[in-house]
């Protein structure tokens, strides 16, 4: 006999989000090893319309079997069933496929979808087990159990019940349940201790960072040897500077070495931690860019900078792009060696498309001093009209010697030279209203390149700087 939730309607019926959420099952009668079994059967859905999150349902056919029922025992197959993440029907507990639990329920097993997940739910310990709405399997914080038990070659099968010999038998583990929350216990006693320790830790850094400089003779520093003993010394400048390099190379290395534990115990302030490293290095990237642009450096030294930050270029495009080449010779020279058109930089953006980078420095003139048409009319500097006029040289040369490139750059084999983007990078933004507008106006008539100043990328940056600062409305944790 099978029983199901399906409706019998004229086609799959389309789910909004919410709707999806309300897990729902179907059950087929079974028999193992003689006994009678239930099979409990997880209803999925596939997303139709990735904009406004629409989802139709799976055919039955395609229904994961989520457990199957024995009257003293439960085989798991742990998947995650949540429809809006990317895990979605994907294995929860890596190799461990199959995970058992052995207990002495005995007693009739119901008919009803509902009812058999319900009393899946009645039987599984809360602590240990996630429930059927959730994929069954063990709960997010006993993840460690199951990752450190892959170490064990070909295990795949894990059991768990009560009064059970913790032993290995063929690819099967076996682990008594009252290990596994002892387990439990001890990972959230260590998660509370790592809190603990970094809210400590924190506030020592403070008292050494800031009280102790604010008020030296009243907040000394403090050196902890073996707690609760601690000692009290004076520094010298000398001495606190060689003091904190060291500290500060200790805790970068501290934290390579246990990246998996902390993982494990403190995950939320791992991600934080992760967070903060990329906006200091935003930060200071954009500290050296403030500072080149109040020079006057020659374009060799830019071409150096963007090449070590190649992010930074890839912020003037909409699409995600991989720089291909440095210094590419769109022309070869003569045998005397001149006419070689040499390029500053070639992308491959995703999918066909290539693009031209040419750049020259923050203090390159965009117009002219003098007006074209007095008082309101300005003409484009010489310098950017040459600069203009290079880059669709180079794109021209790039097209009718495609085949030689991509012969001898293996990597541009998957691109075209149908499209080729050029863009200048140039200059400031002119102050004076005036040539702002006929700056403006210049551009955005050349629509085979696209002109972008220095500045202009400054403010791209500091944008993305602030997106990335949090706020107490977007931490997650």
């Amino acid at each position: 006999m099978d029983t199901d939730t399906s409706e019998d309607a004229g086609g799959p019926a389309i789910l909004s989000g919410n709707e999806v959420m309300e897990a729902q099952f179907k059950v087929h009668d079974a028999t193992e090893k003689g006994e009678p079994a239930k099979k409990l059967y997880l209803k999925t859905f596939e997303l139709i319309d990735r904009d406004i999150l629409l989802w139709q349902e799976r055919p039955e056919s395609e229904w994961p079997l989520l457990a199957t029922i024995l009257p003293n025992s439960i085989v798991m197959y742990p998947i995650h069933a949540n429809p809006h993440t990317k895990r979605y029907l994907t294995p929860k507990h890596g190799r461990f496929k199959t995970v058992i639990y052995e207990d002495d329920a005995d007693g009739t097993l119901p008919n009803d979808p509902q009812d058999v997940a319900a009393h899946v739910a009645l039987r599984l310990a809360s602590n240990i087990f996630d429930q059927p709405s959730e994929g069954l399997g063990l709960i997010k914080d006993l993840d460690s159990v199951w990752q450190s038990l892959s170490l064990i070659p070909q295990a795949d099968v894990l059991v768990i019940g009560k009064k059970i010999r913790l032993r290995l038998d063929g690819r099967t583990v076996f682990i008594d349940q009252n290990k596994v929350d002892s387990l439990r216990r001890a990972f959230n006693r260590t998660k509370t201790r790592g809190r603990q320790l970094i809210q400590h830790s924190k506030h020592s850094l403070v008292h050494d960072q800031v009280l102790a400089e604010i008020a030296p003779d009243r907040f000394q520093r403090i050196e902890r040897k073996a707690p609760p003993l601690v000692q009290v010394r004076r520094e010298n400048a000398v001495q606190t500077a060689y003091r904190e390099r060291a500290e500060r190379r200790a805790s970068i290395q501290s934290v390579q070495t246990q990246v998996d534990v902390l993982a494990a115990e403190a995950p939320s302030e791992l991600l934080r931690l992760h967070a903060e490293i990329e906006r200091a290095t935003l930060t200071a990237m954009i500290g050296q860019y403030r500072e080149m642009l109040n020079k006057s450096l020659k374009e060799a030294q830019w071409q150096r900078f963007f090449e070590k930050h190649k992010f930074v270029l890839s912020l003037a495009f909409a699409r995600p792009v991989e720089l291909s080449h440095t210094q590419f010779h769109a022309q070869g020279s003569t045998l005397a060696g001149t006419g070689a058109q040499i390029g500053d930089f070639l992308f491959r953006e995703q999918g066909l498309a290539l693009a031209i980078v040419e750049i020259k420095t923050p203090d390159a003139p965009l117009m002219r001093s003098r007006a074209y048409r007095p008082p309101n009319v300005f003409g484009p500097d010489s310098e950017l009209s040459g600069a203009i006029t290079q880059v669709l040289h180079q794109q021209s040369e790039l097209r009718m010697r495609w085949k030689e490139h991509a012969f001898d750059n293996p990597t541009l084999r998957s691109s075209r030279a149908d499209v080729v983007r050029c863009i200048v990078l140039a200059g400031r933004r002119p102050v004076e209203e005036k040539e702002l507008r006929c700056f403006e106006v210049f551009r955005n008539a050349c629509k085979d390149v696209e002109v972008i100043t220095f500045d202009e990328l400054l403010v791209k940056l500091e944008y993305l700087q602030q997106h990335l600062q949090p706020t107490l409305d977007d931490v997650p944790f």
